[in-house]
């Protein structure tokens, strides 16, 4: 994996790489307890909020492998976070799929990539649909000029086994 430094960074718009469609779940009240996950604007638990069964069935399940983006809420707006399962969404979410096919740990990179931004929405100022057209990220890119998808997995997949040796670093330091 190269240095940071020598790596080229271009911006992107967001639906340049992604199809978006915004969650259908608006009557909290008319879900009953289930085995479905309800992702919703938080900013917490990966935006869970519980588990639940639709009792509508015009609003099913949404397809994981995705990208869901907060886009208004009291603290949870501007906020992204991967999906790998099916699950119920919330109305004030998207989700982000991508229009060509990338690996989980690419789109957690690019979740990231997208809360940096949250810094620019707040609960009065939240991503509508003309602000998410407009909405663009810096990605690495590629000799081509194309987001480098699998320098953003390396990058990813090296995050993931540090963490995974500062854990075993601190459980075998514990049962000495």
């Amino acid at each position: 994996l190269g240095e940071l430094k020598s790596v080229k960074w271009n911006e992107f718009r967001l639906l340049d790489l992604f199809y978006y469609k915004r969650g259908n779940q608006n009557n909290m009240n008319s879900l009953s307890a289930g085995n479905d996950m309800l992702i919703s604007a938080k900013n917490i638990n990966n935006g869970l909020k519980g588990f639940y069964s639709s009792n509508n069935l015009r609003k099913g399940l949404y397809q994981g492998n995705c990208i869901t983006l907060n886009n208004d809420g009291d603290g949870g707006v501007g906020l992204a976070y991967y999906q790998p399962y099916k699950f119920l969404l919330d109305t004030h979410v998207y989700a982000l799929y991508p229009k060509t096919k990338i690996s989980k740990y690419t789109m957690i990179y690019i979740s990231q990539t997208l809360s940096k931004q949250r810094i620019c929405f707040s609960h009065g100022y939240s991503i509508n649909q003309e602000r998410l057209k407009k909405l663009k990220i810096m990605l690495p890119i590629n000799e081509q000029g194309n987001p480098n998808y699998d320098y953003m997995e390396q990058y990813g997949k090296q995050i993931m086994l540090q963490k995974y040796q500062q854990y075993l670093n601190y459980i075998s330091a514990r049962t000495l």
